[in-house]
């Protein structure tokens, strides 16, 4: 009984979000598409994506292959799922590491204050002084190629971001009547951050990874499109507009085409739900 409860509790929240938010609800459903698509890539591709086919290159969509083959008769169609589950692995680890650490960083930074804050937002300011793809190219240059590398490097371009967001939150709790209360009656400053200030920034955190999801995205194709992201034999979009961009683009267009397509549908779907997901949380934008 209470799990038919449950369930129509979330049939009904679901088609409020899909009457009030239809963007966002498009963005939530191009995302679980892809995520399942990631997910489960041995069992929705076709064939073998590391699998070469000399006989079978370049040929063009077809229903033997959907989206076509590569210069080495590779099938797009599972390479292109393959690659979702790449730049969703990427993007997601690079989001929890960096957004993670930059908001406790944020948080410790803003209700400490004084010259503790004051050290670790110069900081910030250094590193947000870097665009965030030369930041991480820098990082990757001297990290070297790699799956992790190119983790570490996402993260690192996130983390400043997410400090600053985190540190605007705190200024503005800590000075709520509550924060007063428990330091009057000898909270500590762990116990006071870790219950009442932590708490209430939790929404602003989900809506900034939900949007940073998009730019970690296109950080990792930009660096699989320069040569220094997820080295083979990952199947990587930007590594596969690379290639296609230096030798077939006039030859075989699907290979830019679809890839090219794959990441800008999955960077829209979560910009589209992370937009959302700031309207429903943030109260200066309900009454819009």
């Amino acid at each position: 009984m209470r799990a038919g409860q449950q369930a129509r509790r979330w049939r009904s929240a679901l088609i409020k979000l899909a009457r009030t938010q239809p963007l966002g609800t498009l963005g939530l459903i191009i995302c679980i598409v892809v995520i399942f698509l990631g997910v489960f890539a041995p069992w929705v591709s076709r064939y073998d994506p590391f699998v070469t086919a000399p006989f079978d290159r370049l040929h063009g969509p077809s229903i033997s292959h959907w989206m076509g083959t590569d210069e080495y008769g590779r099938d797009m169609y599972s390479r292109i799922v393959y690659g979702a589950r790449v730049s969703l692995y990427v993007s997601f680890f690079s989001i929890a590491i960096g957004t993670f650490v930059g908001y406790l960083v944020g948080i410790f930074s803003g209700y400490v204050g004084g010259k503790a804050d004051e050290l670790l937002q110069r900081v910030v300011d250094a590193m947000l002084a870097f665009p965030s793809l030369l930041l991480a190219l820098t990082i990757v240059s001297v990290l070297g190629a790699g799956l992790d590398k190119v983790i570490a490097a996402i993260a690192v371009t996130l983390a400043p971001r997410a400090t600053r967001v985190a540190r605007g939150v705190v200024l503005s709790v800590k000075e709520n009547v509550y924060v007063d209360a428990a330091r009057v009656v000898g909270a500590s400053p762990i116990r006071i951050m870790v219950r009442h200030v932590l708490p209430n920034a939790m929404a602003p955190f989900l809506v900034l990874a939900s949007v940073a999801l998009g730019a970690a995205i296109l950080t990792e194709a930009s660096l699989s499109f320069l040569g220094l992201g997820v080295p083979p034999p990952h199947p990587s979009w930007g590594r596969m507009l690379s290639g296609a961009a230096q030798n077939l683009a006039l030859l075989a267009p699907w290979l830019m085409v679809f890839p090219g397509a794959a990441i800008m549908v999955l960077v829209l779907g979560f910009n589209l739900f992370g937009d959302t997901l700031r309207d429903i949380w943030d109260p200066k934008m309900r009454g819009r």
